[in-house]
């Protein structure tokens, strides 16, 4: 597992909180304030210390990554189809364009709204679909 993923499900977060989304007070967890707080505090690895830890199980974490080698193939996807509509790929000196095109994920015609920028070429886009692809570089 990455570490990301051996973070207890229950940590959104430490800044401006005082405790997680199960309600466990962060300054009652073993270490809490000291300078070896990070690497023993049960929010981040199963290491004992708070009754309400949970992690999540191989099957939740290969999911997720599934879904997210998902999400960054669509993106892909689309802004290939952006360079596309552009006439390749950024170079000093293009003119900053923007269009509405078919989006090559949903396949919906002038679904994906894009613009790119002539100063460094980022890509700003979305597209219509709910849930399918929005950016900003």
């Amino acid at each position: 597992m990455s570490g990301r993923n051996q973070w207890c499900k229950h940590y959104r977060g430490m800044h401006k909180k005082t405790a997680c989304e199960a309600g466990v007070n962060f300054d009652s967890l073993p270490t809490y304030g000291t300078r070896g707080f990070m690497d023993s505090c049960p929010c981040f690895a199963p290491c004992g210390g708070c009754e309400k830890a949970e992690y999540p199980t191989s099957e939740e974490v290969a999911a997720e990554e599934a879904e997210m080698d998902a999400r960054f193939a669509a993106f892909g996807k689309a802004r290939a189809a952006i360079v596309e509509d552009c006439g390749g790929p950024f170079k000093r000196g293009m003119p900053s364009r923007s269009n509405r095109i078919t989006c090559p994920v949903c396949n919906i015609p002038g679904a994906l709204n894009y613009s790119r920028s002539s100063y460094n070429g980022h890509v700003h886009a979305a597209c219509k679909t709910e849930g399918c692809v929005r950016w900003m570089e």
